[in-house]
């Protein structure tokens, strides 16, 4: 789920926080006016109401911080996130000194990985002297936070910029593992077809088209050209052969469907390999299809046909 966090400004995303913070601390939760904050964006004294949980709540005082980018990729793993962490640390061990913070949360629209986030957490805490720090970025916020608070979202207005990016992902998964069990048995000339086919790249104007969609040339070359190329001609001979006409059928129907939400979508991707790499996540993560290789595959190869893609 995307609220699309980024397109808030500073001051809105800092009101959401703390309006999220009232149900999760309480209402005494308090929200700083914009200027100095000396480390802090909101303050709250006493037991948190369920955070991190029911059952075992913090308590002390809550110093809230909220850090907002307008980068719809921004991790907490980038290193001006990391500088910016740094210089809020110093801020917070001068509160720790004189006994006014005990527990410290930071709220960010970046995303937050597991192992690299970890290790961050446990900077903070050595550097702070704290224990009761936690980060909650963009995938707690939107999940846990704000889908199952329908007043936030209305307050917000964060529907408004809400479009699911949901599509047929079976059948992607079902023409790769039919395309996987057949590999084999697909015979080419394979020097031959990628000179055909990097021709026809050329007659297409590819670098017209890559720079009309935003994808990178780097990914082109390192990604596109030089792993996927090569089996662009065993995906048509795949497709051509009679006996697979319902996949062939599939394939455009998906295509098509692909096509509608990613010009849909598109403005939530910075370049177009952003947009290779969403798909393909959500067609993989958590299963175990065999070939997932060939997903980016098939994607690029559907960019390749411009079934997808401005031409």
């Amino acid at each position: 789920m995307d609220y699309r966090l980024e397109i808030l400004n500073e001051d809105t995303f800092e009101k959401l926080v703390n309006r999220i913070c009232q149900s999760l601390f309480g209402i005494a939760t308090i929200s700083f006016a914009k200027g100095k904050d000396g480390g802090r964006d909101g303050k709250f004294t006493g037991t948190a109401t369920r955070f991190p949980s029911d059952k075992s709540p913090w308590k002390g005082n809550f110093i809230i911080q909220a850090k907002h980018t307008s980068n719809p990729i921004a991790s907490c793993n980038d290193s001006n996130f990391k500088k910016i962490l740094d210089e809020e640390i110093v801020k917070v061990k001068k509160l720790k000194d004189n006994g006014e913070i005990d527990c410290y949360i930071i709220f960010t629209n970046r995303k937050y990985s597991g192992v690299s986030g970890e290790k961050l957490l446990e900077k903070i805490k050595k550097d702070s002297g704290l224990e009761n720090v936690c980060i909650i970025g963009k995938e707690t916020l939107n999940d846990q936070y704000i889908k199952p608070n329908k007043s936030i979202i209305s307050e917000f207005q964060l529907d408004l910029n809400h479009i699911p990016f949901e599509f047929s992902e079976d059948d992607i998964k079902n023409i790769i593992l039919e395309f996987h069990n057949e590999l084999p048995r697909i015979k080419t000339n394979l020097e031959a077809e990628v000179n055909r086919v990097k021709f026809n790249f050329d007659k297409i104007k590819i670098e017209e088209k890559n720079k009309k969609n935003e994808l990178g040339q780097e990914y082109y070359e390192n990604e596109i050209l030089s792993h996927s190329l090569q089996d662009f001609d065993k995906i048509e001979s795949f497709l051509s052969d009679p006996r697979n006409e319902d996949l062939k059928e599939q394939y455009f129907d998906i295509a098509a469907e692909l096509r509608n939400v990613i010009q849909i979508k598109r403005s939530n991707f910075v370049l177009f390999e952003e947009v290779f790499v969403f798909i393909y996540k959500k067609i993989s993560d958590g299963n175990t299809i065999r070939g997932k290789r060939h997903i980016y595959k098939l994607l690029h190869f559907m960019y390749y046909e411009c079934l997808i893609g401005i031409k």
